[in-house]
């Protein structure tokens, strides 16, 4: 695990496929206009013949239209609501006097320009992009997305990853991540909205950087940069502006905003990315149960010492985190630590 190193991009292709050139394919778009128009002269024939034997990445690009129209059923799932648009659309617009032989016409040169596009957009990264990443306990690990988006996973932590010509789209198994959206400048359709996806809930980042924690029995947002739309189904959606925290429960739908100046915010939720865990006034046994995520390790907190505080600067970066953060604040508070049965336990002193 490097957490500084971020993953390659996928811009890997088959071994049979030829590395054709954005400006060669809309070149190819120009030339299904001409030809769909029904006035396509001999002149233009030759022509297209002429552009064709120009250079071999222009035979190549024809050779992948005529072969995607051959098996149209083979669309990429992103396009074909395109095409079904398109062709409603071509269908409604029909006016008294458009004969079918003119509305077919019309149809197969939406369909050339679609598949043109549809080409195109699937050729190149960042429009298409699915992939999985996941960390271990105690890990935490950067990657670089196909638009240019940084995602940092904390310890335990999932993520499955879809990105399509029309959408990005991150879904949080579990554990907590924290991302920098990049602005798509790539994109042919402009900015694609951005959603981190987790049980009944939806978070649409609006050009932002935020935090997601996902843990079994609620999950908490914190936005550093920007606004996230926090999207429950059947509540109205809530905006999350910079600086500002809200909780998911388990069960409950509405998000319930967190007064970041009450001492309910008793832990720094950016601090982790930092490697070290910072918390103020915190309970003992929440405190553990914090910790014990960094560790594959048993922590019992005995119920007359878990009421007591903690406050501190615990690194993460050690290879027992657990032991060193319980050695700190066994100088600090009255409390035992041992060891039985594989397990730790925090006993009053």
């Amino acid at each position: 695990m490097n957490s500084s190193s971020p993953f390659p991009d996928n811009h890997s292709t088959s071994s049979d496929s030829v590395d054709i050139p954005p400006e060669v394919y809309e070149a190819l778009i120009s030339w299904s206009v001409k030809l769909n128009s029904g006035i396509a002269s001999n002149d233009v024939m030759q022509q297209l013949l002429s552009w064709r034997a120009q250079n071999p990445l222009h035979e190549a690009a024809w050779q992948k239209l005529n072969k995607i129209e051959q098996h149209f059923d083979q669309f990429p799932i992103t396009s074909k609501p395109i095409v079904t648009e398109t062709f409603s659309i071509a269908d409604q617009q029909k006016s008294a006097l458009t004969t079918r032989r003119r509305r077919l016409k019309r149809l197969s040169l939406a369909a050339m320009i679609i598949t043109a596009t549809a080409l195109l957009a699937n050729q190149y990264t960042p429009w298409h992009q699915e992939a999985h990443y996941a960390t271990g306990i105690g890990e935490r690990e950067t990657v670089i997305l196909a638009d240019g988006t940084q995602v940092m996973l904390n310890t335990n932590s999932e993520i499955d990853v879809n990105f399509s010509l029309f959408k990005r789209e991150i879904i949080l198994q579990r554990g907590e991540i924290y991302i920098e959206t990049s602005k798509d400048k790539e994109s042919l359709v402009g900015r694609r909205s951005f959603l981190v996806k987790f049980e009944q809930t939806a978070l649409e980042a609006i050009g932002t950087k935020f935090s997601v924690n996902n843990q079994t029995s609620n999950t908490k947002l914190y936005v550093t940069e920007g606004i996230v739309e926090i999207q429950p189904n059947n509540y109205a959606p809530v905006r999350a502006y910079a600086y500002e925290s809200y909780t998911m429960l388990e069960g409950t739908s509405a998000p319930i905003k967190i007064n970041t100046t009450d001492q309910v915010m008793n832990m720094d939720p950016m601090a982790w990315i930092g490697g070290v865990l910072v918390v103020k006034q915190m309970r003992l046994d929440e405190f553990v149960t914090e910790l014990s995520r960094y560790q594959d390790i048993t922590i019992i907190c005995d119920a007359d010492v878990a009421h007591l505080k903690v406050s501190g600067v615990f690194q993460l970066n050690q290879e027992e985190p657990v032991g060193h953060a319980l050695k700190a604040i066994s100088r600090t508070l009255q409390v035992s630590i041992d060891k039985k049965n594989r397990a730790v336990i925090i006993s009053k002193k």
